[in-house]
């Protein structure tokens, strides 16, 4: 099982954190050059896209990029966008790779990653249940922020109210911070580790 993309997400988390908190202590006193930051930040990757894309013919560039809400006074809303991108991100990568386990232990599961979780854990053992919980838990958290306007909903309650208790309303505001983005993590690695004991020799 390639773990390089975990890895990478895990670079991609601490980088993002120490930017955001180095700027927060500084209050943000560079924000008047965002403009140039944001023009420096086009050389990063090149090629900057690698097919012919029809937008390639758009100038990038051309216009003056100011902050649009002062950061400093938005820091929280912005940290928690971040933490739900890098969640997000973090359930594809687990996704990819529950079914990559599903093939290596020829076994079907149903194509949400709930499904593909409760197929797995028959792999692992009881003492790592805790890690299962944690999975769907991550799973119901990413569906409430991405699906729900990041209020509980009946469905994504379903997935938890077996190991949360007491469990969440419907329509009760989701909010989840950095820690959490560990938390999870663990769990994955964890889950995964477990079910890969059983695959082939």
């Amino acid at each position: 099982m390639d773990w390089e993309r975990v890895n990478s997400w895990t670079s991609t988390l601490y980088t993002i954190l120490y930017a955001l908190e180095q700027a927060r202590n500084d209050r943000f006193s560079m924000k008047g050059s965002l403009n140039a930051t944001v023009h420096a930040c086009g050389t990063w990757v090149d090629p900057v896209c690698s097919f012919s894309s029809p937008l390639l013919k758009e100038e990038f560039g051309n216009s003056v990029i100011t902050f649009r809400r002062d950061p400093t006074a938005h820091f929280k809303s912005n940290a928690q966008n971040t933490v739900k991108m890098l969640l997000q991100d973090l359930v594809v990568i687990f996704d990819e790779m529950m079914n990559e386990a599903l093939l290596k232990l020829s076994v079907g599961a149903g194509d949400y990653p709930q499904s593909k979780v409760e197929k797995l854990y028959k792999y692992v053992k009881p003492e790592y249940k805790w890690s299962r919980d944690a999975c769907l838990e991550m799973i119901a958290v990413r569906n409430v922020l991405c699906h729900s306007g990041g209020r509980w909903s009946e469905r994504s309650i379903n997935i938890v109210a077996g190991f949360v208790s007491p469990p969440p309303k419907p329509g009760d505001r989701l909010q989840i911070g950095t820690p959490m983005l560990f938390r999870y993590r663990k769990a994955v690695r964890t889950f995964l580790n477990e079910v890969k004991k059983s695959f082939p020799k």
